[in-house]
């Protein structure tokens, strides 16, 4: 994650001092299975209680923008492993005027897409974290 210029850092952790709200999914052209989305925003509720920051209606707003998405058919992921390619989501969260990358890729047979979901929601309120000052437990 790309450091804040100092004057910059004050704003956001001040912004974020309220929490953020639910995070927003905004997936683009890409057709992200209902369940994926399930996986990311469970692993993003678990690491922001984690961590400390509440989800509420009235925190800071907070979005991440799909700009990469792949997957592979659970049968090929199976049969075939990493020769079937790999599952991929990459994004940019916004957040309190500022933003920051996720992504993760997998390519293990017993991986799949809900792995790679909930790693990117766990990402999305680490860097959360690392805005508002806290540390990740």
């Amino acid at each position: 994650m790309t450091p804040l210029p100092a004057d910059r850092g004050h704003d956001v952790s001040v912004a974020l001092t309220g929490g953020v709200s639910e995070l927003q999914i905004d997936t683009g052209s890409f057709d992200i299975s209902s369940e994926a989305k399930t996986d990311l925003l469970g692993a993003f509720h678990a690491e922001m209680t984690k961590i400390g920051i509440p989800v509420t209606a009235s925190g800071a707003p907070v979005a991440l923008h799909v700009s990469e998405f792949k997957t592979r058919p659970v049968a090929a992921r199976i049969l075939f492993g990493a020769l079937a390619g790999s599952d991929h989501i990459k994004g940019t969260v916004t957040v309190a005027g500022t933003e920051f990358e996720v992504a993760d890729t997998g390519v293990t047979v017993v991986g799949g897409l809900g792995v790679v979901a909930r790693n990117v929601g766990v990402q999305t309120a680490d860097g959360i974290g690392h805005l508002a000052g806290v540390v990740a437990k």
